[in-house]
């Protein structure tokens, strides 16, 4: 072969690499006439292999029986019922809300529900999707973690603005938010509503999961005071169904009206309003023959049902949630910082 000359190199380097440049443009054009749905990125993405991860099937949990001693508590002894493996085999959210979900209205920023919602969120697991309702003002504030942030962009949790006219600045009208339809229309289509509060926990040690009580219709932790036992809604699950059932019939704002007319007792705050007129439908469905257990019935829990979902004050050693523990004992809490150790996120105020 005869010696090139410099140019006559150049020129056929030049060639060389358009002639390549043109082969790598009809095979990228190529890919992309056979998956036009695709960009490279995604089609190289598409074709990695990711480690599979280990199936339930297949796997050995140990779960805690009443009474007896694990192996995974260094021998202690955790009064706790079994949970059922529903909890565990539920697939991941999807980003459409079904017949599960878990809300917080914030009444107000505070630095711990950031790592609050990450912690209700690990718990109940990734099946669940958490609505957070907040102000105008507050809603940006939860965007600033880049931990809650990564949750926020899956969907796993949605930052709700509240309506312009909702002002939180009390119980009343924490009582006067909730007992109105818009936020249980706004979170349609679930069923099972668990609604949480800073001042209440999930215990991670629970062998017990909230999917455990969605035969019932509301269910918090008990409190009793004399004969008469009502459910604290502050860590409560509640039949989205049976709670616009009471909306039709009743209204909370008349009945503050009307008792603060006759000077009677305030009107009590929305969780035991909402209990007392469920508690009322299933009166009324038995006085008709319908039992509890009949299909689409009233079903609340017995009070020794309810403490084992959160404990109030009537004592349960390992409940799945607490509510406001500080408003308990000073006995008390020595005893919960082993079995519930995360209720130190708790507000107390």
């Amino acid at each position: 072969m005869a010696n090139l000359t410099p140019i006559e190199d150049r020129r056929r380097k030049s060639r060389t690499i358009l002639l390549s440049a043109l082969i790598l443009l009809l095979l990228l054009w190529s890919i992309k006439l056979r998956y036009p749905q695709h960009t490279i990125i995604q089609f190289y993405g598409n074709h990695t292999i990711t480690p599979e991860a280990p199936s339930l099937a297949h796997t050995t949990i140990p779960f805690l029986k009443p009474g007896g001693i694990d192996n995974v508590s260094g021998g202690r002894k955790w009064k706790s019922k079994p949970a059922t493996t529903d909890a565990l085999t539920s697939p991941v959210f999807n980003g459409t809300i079904t017949k599960k979900v878990a809300v917080m209205v914030a009444t107000g920023f505070r630095s711990n529900l950031i790592p609050l919602i990450l912690h209700f969120s690990s718990v109940l697991g990734p099946s669940w999707p958490i609505i957070v309702y907040a102000s105008v003002e507050d809603v940006g504030l939860f965007s600033t973690a880049t931990a809650l942030g990564r949750y926020i962009l899956s969907g796993t949790v949605q930052i709700k603005t509240l309506p312009q006219t909702v002002f939180l600045s009390d119980e009343d009208s924490f009582s006067e938010f909730l007992t109105s339809k818009w936020i249980w229309e706004d979170l349609a289509p679930a069923e099972h509503v668990f609604l949480f509060r800073s001042d209440g926990m999930l215990c991670a040690n629970a062998a017990r999961s909230v999917e455990d009580y969605f035969e019932y219709d509301f269910v918090g932790a008990p409190a009793v005071d004399g004969k008469v036992v009502d459910y604290n809604g502050g860590l409560s699950l509640r039949k989205r169904s049976t709670i616009l059932k009471v909306l039709e019939g009743w209204e909370w704002k008349e009945e503050k009206a009307r008792n603060e007319k006759e000077k009677k007792k305030g009107v009590l705050f929305e969780d035991q309003w909402f209990f007392n007129h469920i508690k009322m439908l299933q009166e009324r469905q038995e006085a008709e023959g319908i039992l509890p257990s009949a299909e689409g019935a009233i079903n609340l829990p017995t009070a020794e049902v309810a403490r084992t979902f959160s404990e109030g004050n009537i004592d349960y050693p390992n409940p799945l949630g607490v509510h406001q523990v500080h408003r308990w004992v000073e006995k008390k809490v020595p005893e919960l910082d082993e079995w519930c150790p995360e209720h130190r996120l708790c507000s107390t105020g």
